[in-house]
Formats: C-alpha cells, structure tokens, sequence
C-alpha cells in the first residue's frame, strides 16, 4: 500500500514540510520525496524501531503520527481508512493481518502434541 501525503518532519534541525509517498518495503519505511522534473529522493527507516504510532484529530482533519529515533512524522491529506490501514500496518511491522494469520499457523503446524509425544519418549 501506498500513502501519498504532506508530511511534517520534525527533527533536532527543524521542522520541514515534504511532499512525497510512504510505502512499506520488506522491513523498512520507504518515504520518497518527490521534486519537480520527476526526481526523487529516497529515504528508509527500519519499521522495528518506529514508535508512538497514531491517528490524530486535528482541526477538521486526521494525522497519522509516528517517531523513529529523533524524527517525528505527521502525514495527512489521505482517507480516513488508508490512515488507518497503514497505521495497522506500521504495527504489525510491516505485516497485514493474512501474514500474520499465515506466520501464527506455521508456528503452529511445526510441533503438535504427536511430535511433543516423541521427543518425550526419546
């Protein structure tokens, strides 16, 4: 999923407003900062160390919040419902709830009692 948006950067520099898109990459935060002429600048943050993820009421409008090390995130400009699913998904660490369900049933298909039974006996 893809969350096209302003974005407010607060650091120990300033505060900053870019333009750009945030998007989930394997473990890592993608924000491509989009210029004119079609040029754009990468940036990656890993999704393990985002915190203080949330949706915020402001004025008339809905933030998505978040924090990794020393840099705030605000994003806005989006649906209700796309914040709310990024948001999810910044939570489960870049995961939707499939591969969650998909990863707690391999944990359970790898031992059950009949296994936990033969290694009792060995």
């Amino acid at each position: 999923m893809k969350l096209d948006g302003i974005c407010k950067i607060n650091s120990v520099l300033g505060m900053e407003y870019q333009f750009g898109e945030f998007y989930i990459d394997r473990d890592y935060l993608v924000f491509d900062q989009n210029f004119s002429l079609g040029m754009k600048k990468r940036q990656t943050f890993p999704v393990a160390k985002l915190g203080n993820i949330a949706l915020v009421r402001e004025n008339e409008g809905i933030l998505l919040t978040f924090k990794c090390d020393n840099i705030e995130f605000e994003i806005n400009g989006n649906s209700h419902d796309d914040l709310r699913e990024f948001r999810d998904l910044l939570q489960n660490k870049g995961m939707n709830n499939a591969d969650l369900k998909k990863a707690e049933n391999q944990k359970k298909v790898r031992y059950t009692t009949h296994h936990y039974h033969n290694f009792a006996k060995s």
